[in-house]
């Protein structure tokens, strides 16, 4: 008789273990997507910057067009949730 009731309370608590895991993964899924679809849209912004100043029409051809994009390190502290 007490083994099974063991049984059925170590079962619950693997399930909180790997639910508690799942968020944690699904929570650092989410933030990784929030970091890439901010640098996508700062680089976005950087090439039609730069497509606009390329077709101007200016003859200063000489000078390159410089695009402005430094991209956002990715860090723990935007990964991991808190």
């Amino acid at each position: 008789m007490r083994s099974a009731r063991n049984n059925k309370g170590q079962g619950t608590i693997e399930t909180v273990m790997a639910f508690i895991i799942l968020v944690i993964v699904l929570g650092g899924m989410v933030n990784i997507w929030f970091w890439f679809n901010n640098q996508m849209i700062k680089r976005q912004v950087a090439y039609n910057n730069t497509r606009v100043t390329a077709g101007t029409g200016k003859d200063d051809y000489i000078q390159p067009v410089s695009w402005n994009y430094v991209p956002e390190a990715l860090t723990e502290n935007k990964v991991i949730v808190k």
